[in-house]
């Protein structure tokens, strides 16, 4: 990779870096705009921290690609990994 190239690559980098925190901060505040709102209809405040927030890896994904006739399960960030639960 000549000099060039590398400096085009590391601009595409740092530009791609700025797009996800920008949608990592938007995310964050629907986020809280949602456990606000949550809050506010008398939701139990406990039942919001039952997960590490700092280990995605442990929460559950449920998905139904029929609308809830067949459910699959897999553990988040696991795309390829999951196991039909009913249906």
């Amino acid at each position: 990779m000549n000099k060039n190239d590398y400096k085009d690559h590391m601009g595409d980098l740092l530009s791609k870096n700025a797009r996800l925190q920008e949608e990592n901060t938007k995310l964050r505040i629907a986020l809280c705009n949602l456990r606000d709102n949550y809050l506010n209809m008398g939701g139990d405040p406990n039942q919001l921290e039952l997960f590490d927030k700092d280990n995605p890896s442990q929460l559950n994904i449920f998905e139904s690609p029929d609308g809830g006739k067949t459910i699959y399960g897999r553990r988040a960030l696991e795309y390829d990994k999951r196991t039909k639960i009913s249906g």
